[in-house]
């Protein structure tokens, strides 16, 4: 997909490292500011699964936060956490003021729960914390860089905004393994990309027959 969309300089599925490595190539060995601020978000928000520190994605699907009486669980001799039932999670798609960004909302009986729950019995999880657990990840100033690209960016800002949503399915497909996510929509990113495209091909379209 991306090897059609930004030409031979990258491998068919590329990795971050071969989006950077290409952007280098487009500037004498360097990487700008704004792209460099973007990808090393783009990187932190993929790499949360593997961190060691108590991040929100680590939180949730820790299963000693989990109610396991509502769960139909237990503790077995070993410690060992099992459950029939995963706790439920909505998870919301939304651009703010900071970039992309995937919230999250836990569930007591079919009502998402939007504030700070602590050992409740209609709850799926023994804590939550919106401070906390509600953002699962960001990707810093996505918005404005995804603006930039169609104002003056290159392959290699085109190739970085895809990557950001393969990003994005990946994280959902991880937590789709170790929760149930009942609930997932909002704003994704190509969406958003779609519909600044269209705002763009409208423009030059307006401008053409303008001109003649």
């Amino acid at each position: 997909m991306l090897n059609s969309i930004t030409g031979s300089a990258l491998p068919e599925n590329p990795k971050l490292k071969d989006i950077n490595k290409y952007k280098k190539q487009l500037n004498w060995g360097e990487l700008p500011p704004f792209y460099h601020l973007v990808a090393s978000s783009v990187s932190e928000f993929e790499s949360q699964h593997s961190m060691g520190f108590d991040n929100a994605l680590n939180k949730i699907c820790k299963p000693t936060n989990w109610n396991i009486n509502l769960l139909d669980g237990y503790m077995d001799e070993y410690n060992q956490i099992h459950v029939r039932k995963k706790p439920r999670l909505a998870i919301h798609q939304v651009f703010t003021d900071r970039g992309f960004e995937l919230h999250c909302f836990p569930f007591a009986k079919n009502k998402q729960i939007d504030q700070y729950v602590k050992n409740h019995r209609l709850m799926e999880f023994q804590l939550w914390d919106p401070g906390t657990m509600k953002v699962l990840g960001r990707m810093n100033q996505l918005h404005k860089f995804i603006e930039y690209y169609f104002k003056s960016g290159d392959d290699a800002d085109r190739a970085l905004i895809f990557y950001s949503m393969k990003a994005v399915d990946n994280i959902i497909e991880y937590m789709r393994e170790h929760v149930d996510v009942v609930k997932f929509d909002g704003v994704s990113i190509e969406q958003y990309f779609r519909s600044l495209e269209k705002k763009m091909d409208d423009s030059d379209l307006d401008n053409l027959l303008l001109g003649e």
